[in-house]
C-alpha cells in the first residue's frame, strides 16, 4: 500500500469527482470533498461510512475558496493532493445561441474556479516543495468539440493552459500538475444537452469509475514521476 495522502476533491459530490473520492478513500487515502450542494456531499460521506469529510464551497467566490482551504488545514493538516473535478455546461452552446451571462457562468466556474483553487493549493505546497494537482479537464480542452459548445471549449482550453503553465513554473518546487482529458463520460452533465443521450449511448461511453481508475494511477505514482497530460476516451469515440 502506498503512503496515505491528504486529498481535497473539488466537485466531489457527484459524477467523476464522487467516484474519484470513493475510490481513493477505499485505497486508504484521507479524503475531503467540496462542492456547491451539501446534500450531495453528505450522500458521499455517508456512502463512505463517514470516512470522507465534506465542506460546501462556491469556486467562483474567492472568500469561499479561502475558507474551504482554511477548513482543510484544520481538519487534515498538510495538503498533499488537490483534484479539481468541478465543472458545468449549458444547453444553448453555439455562438448564435450563447447569452453573455451564460458565457460568464461557464468561464467563472470551469476556468476562474480552477484558478481560485490552484492558487490556494500552491500557497500550501510551495513551502513543502511537494504536491500534486489534477485537473479533470475534457477532450474539449485538446480539440474544440462542436457538441461541447463555445463557452465550454474555451473554458477547458484555458484550464489546459493553466495547468501546463503552472506545471512548468512549479516543477523546481516539486509540484506536479496533471491535466486529464476524458471523452464522453456518463454523468449528469449530459442532461444539459438540448437532446440528452439515450440510455444505450450512456452505457457505451466512459463511466465515472473508468476515470477514477486513471486518477488513482496518477495519485499513486512516486513524486519523481510526472504525468503532464493524459487522454481517456470511449473506444468508439473519434480522436481526430
Amino acid at each position: 500500500m502506498k503512503k496515505s495522502k491528504n486529498i481535497l476533491v473539488i466537485g466531489g459530490g457527484s459524477g467523476m469527482g464522487r467516484e474519484i473520492a470513493l475510490t481513493l478513500s477505499k485505497q486508504g487515502h484521507r479524503i475531503c470533498i467540496a462542492g456547491r450542494r451539501e446534500d450531495k456531499l453528505n450522500e458521499v460521506s455517508t456512502e463512505s461510512g463517514e470516512g470522507i469529510k465534506s465542506c460546501s464551497v462556491d469556486v467562483t467566490d474567492r472568500n469561499s475558496v479561502a475558507e474551504l482551504f482554511s477548513w482543510f488545514d484544520q481538519e487534515m493538516g498538510d495538503l498533499d493532493i488537490l483534484i479539481n473535478a468541478a465543472g458545468i455546461n449549458i444547453a444553448k452552446r453555439t455562438m448564435l445561441q450563447l447569452e453573455p451571462d451564460e458565457w460568464d457562468k461557464v468561464i467563472n466556474i470551469n476556468l476562474t474556479g480552477a484558478y481560485n483553487c490552484i492558487n490556494e493549493a500552491l500557497n500550501r505546497m510551495r513551502p513543502r516543495k511537494d504536491g500534486l494537482v489534477i485537473f479533470i479537464n475534457s477532450v474539449a480542452g485538446r480539440r474544440a468539440v462542436p457538441l461541447a459548445g463555445v463557452a465550454y471549449n474555451a473554458s477547458k482550453f484555458g484550464m489546459s493552459a493553466l495547468g501546463i503553465s503552472v506545471g512548468e513554473e512549479e516543477k523546481e518546487n516539486g509540484i506536479r500538475i496533471t491535466n486529464i482529458y476524458p471523452g464522453e463520460v456518463n454523468t449528469a452533465i449530459l442532461d444539459e444537452r438540448l437532446v440528452p443521450p439515450t440510455p444505450e449511448h450512456r452505457a457505451s461511453i466512459l463511466q465515472p469509475e473508468d476515470v477514477a481508475e486513471v486518477v488513482s494511477t496518477v495519485v499513486n505514482l512516486p513524486a519523481r514521476a510526472h504525468v503532464p497530460e493524459l487522454v481517456i476516451k470511449p473506444s468508439k469515440q473519434s480522436f481526430v
